[in-house]
């Protein structure tokens, strides 16, 4: 009995790996290419070539993401260069087909009921997080013209926000490859959120910044992210203590 789950977990490995693999060629086949497919692809690759299982030529062959769109380059058509991909992983997910995968409920992190409601959660508000990012970067970043360098605590904000804005892109990538609930989409999420907790910190003695901060981590709360939930206590009270404050 426990040989049969142990060789269970590996079959599902191996869709999994196949899968994800897939998609990241698939996206850059799309011209959706993403710095998080573009480094996991390498490590991946190297996993499932070292598992006994029938790797498509395209796998054997390229390396990287960078190699492989050299070479889908040469396929005019979009809609043919993904058929290309999906042609040659469809032997290797065929043969794994009818395995059971592990799927994350969603109410466990939002209440929200299904898989299906909280996709569409992330991909309609992930955009809106992104634009505060983009318009909090800008307002920060403004010296008014002076030429004035950025007071530190703003330096290092900007900073966190800069790769806060990559990981939502990274994320909602994610999301709609249908990795949202998969390792790779957990991981994302929590990225983001690391990223957004460290821009709020920074900004904690820069009052309407540090109010849009919350905002924002609220947002990402909405979506389900880790972590986020009970750091948003902690912003709320601080919030409430200046304005008290300044009164």
């Amino acid at each position: 009995m426990a040989q049969r789950r142990s060789g269970s977990t590996k079959q599902r490995s191996d869709a999994f790996l196949g899968e994800r693999l897939q998609s990241i060629l698939i996206n850059a086949a799309d011209g959706r290419r993403s710095v998080g497919d573009d480094s996991q692809y390498p490590d991946l690759r190297q996993e499932s070539l070292r598992r006994e299982v029938s790797s498509p030529p395209l796998l054997l062959t390229h390396p990287t993401v960078d190699s492989f769109s050299a070479y889908i380059k040469g396929i005019r058509s979009k809609a043919a260069r993904v058929q290309r991909v999906r042609d040659e992983f469809g032997p290797l997910l065929g043969s794994l087909e009818g395995e059971t995968k592990t799927v994350v409920d969603s109410s466990a992190w939002t209440g929200i009921q299904s898989r299906s409601e909280r996709l569409q959660v992330v991909r309609h508000i992930l955009p809106l997080a992104q634009a505060a990012v983009e318009g909090m970067i800008a307002a920060l970043s403004d010296t008014g013209g002076n030429g004035a360098p950025l007071l530190d605590e703003r330096e290092e904000a900007v900073a966190h926000l800069r790769k806060l804005h990559g990981a939502l892109g990274d994320l909602l990538a994610a999301a709609y490859a249908g990795h949202l609930d998969d390792e790779l989409g957990e991981g994302l999420a929590a990225e983001t959120a690391r990223y957004a907790r460290r821009a709020a910190r920074a900004l904690r003695d820069d009052p309407m910044p540090y109010i849009t901060s919350g905002l924002l981590n609220g947002i990402l709360a909405v979506c389900g992210f880790p972590g986020v939930g009970g750091f948003l206590g902690g912003i709320a009270q601080n919030i409430r203590k200046n304005a008290e404050g300044t009164k």
